[in-house]
C-alpha cells in the first residue's frame, strides 16, 4: 500500500485502485456514493474500493423470497432494523456495526475481467485479505462466500451495469449476529459466524489493508478464472446481477 495515494502499491500501468474509508454510512447514502464512485470511474477515473459500515439494516437481493424474513417490518423497525430492496442478485442478508462492506467499484471491461472471474477474484481476495491477519478461511463449490468450520463467514452480493460494478461484500468482524435470527440469510439454513466468535482480536485497518492489497493484486491476474470478458456493447447495457450465493449471468 502506498501511504501518499492510499492504493495498493503495483504496476503503474493497470488500472489503479483507489480506497476510500468512509466509516459508518446508511444504505441509501452508500448507494448514492458508489452511483457517484461509478460515474467517475466511467469517465475514466480510478477504480474505487469504498470501505465502510451500516447502521443495522437487512437488504432484500432480487433473489429473495417471501421466506427468507423472519419478522415483520414492524417488528424490525421496533428493533431499529431497517429493510431495503437492493437491485444487487441474491436473497436477504444483514448489515450492522462491526462488519466491514467492502463495495468494489470496478471497471470489468478496462480490466479485461468477466463477471464469473470476478466474483472469484472477490473471494480470493477475502481468503487472502484473512490469511494476511491469520484467519483461515475457505469457498464452497456451487456457493459464493468465504467460510469457516464454525460458519459463513463473508457474504457477496454484486451487480454490473456497462462493465462497472456495484455493491461487493460483507465480512462479519465483531458483528452483532442477532441480527441473522430475523432472516434466512441468502435463503441458506446455515450458521452465521464472526471474527470475534472466532477468537481474532486483531486490528480492523491491517485487515482492511490486507483486503485491498489483495483485490487489488488479484484483480491483475482475475482473467485467467475465465476467458468470458465483459462485452464492450452500444447502448443500454442489460444489468447482470450476481447473487450472494450462486451466479446469474
Amino acid at each position: 500500500m502506498d501511504p501518499a495515494t492510499d492504493r495498493p502499491s503495483g504496476d503503474s500501468i493497470a488500472p489503479r485502485l483507489r480506497v476510500r474509508r468512509l466509516g459508518v454510512c446508511s444504505f441509501n447514502d452508500a448507494r448514492a456514493l458508489q452511483e457517484r464512485a461509478a460515474r467517475s470511474v466511467a469517465a475514466g477515473g480510478d477504480d474505487e474500493l469504498l470501505f465502510l459500515e451500516h447502521p443495522a439494516v437487512i437488504t432484500l437481493g432480487r433473489g429473495t423470497t417471501p421466506n427468507q424474513v423472519l419478522a415483520s417490518r414492524r417488528r424490525l423497525a421496533g428493533a431499529g432494523i431497517s429493510v431495503v430492496e437492493t437491485d444487487r442478485g441474491g436473497g436477504a442478508t444483514f448489515h450492522g456495526r462491526g462488519q466491514i462492506v467492502g463495495y468494489p467499484i470496478i471497471d470489468l471491461r478496462r480490466r479485461g475481467i468477466g463477471v464469473r472471474s470476478y466474483l472469484r477474484a472477490l473471494e480470493a481476495a477475502l481468503i487472502t485479505g484473512l490469511r494476511s491477519v491469520g484467519v483461515g478461511a475457505f469457498v464452497r463449490p456451487g456457493l459464493t462466500g468465504v467460510w469457516t468450520a464454525s460458519g459463513k463467514l463473508g457474504a457477496i452480493g454484486i451487480t454490473v451495469r456497462r462493465g462497472i460494478t456495484r455493491h461487493g461484500f460483507a465480512l462479519n468482524v465483531e458483528t452483532d449476529l442477532e441480527g441473522y435470527a430475523n432472516i434466512v440469510p441468502c435463503g441458506l439454513h446455515e450458521p452465521v459466524t464472526s471474527l470475534r466468535e472466532l477468537g481474532w482480536e486483531g486490528e480492523v485497518a491491517a485487515l482492511t489493508r490486507g483486503l485491498a492489497a489483495a483485490l487489488e493484486s488479484i484483480l491483475g491476474r482475475a482473467s485467467v478464472f475465465d476467458q468470458a470478458a465483459v462485452p464492450a456493447s452500444r447502448g443500454v447495457a442489460p444489468v447482470v446481477a450476481v447473487a450472494a450465493h450462486e451466479v446469474h449471468a
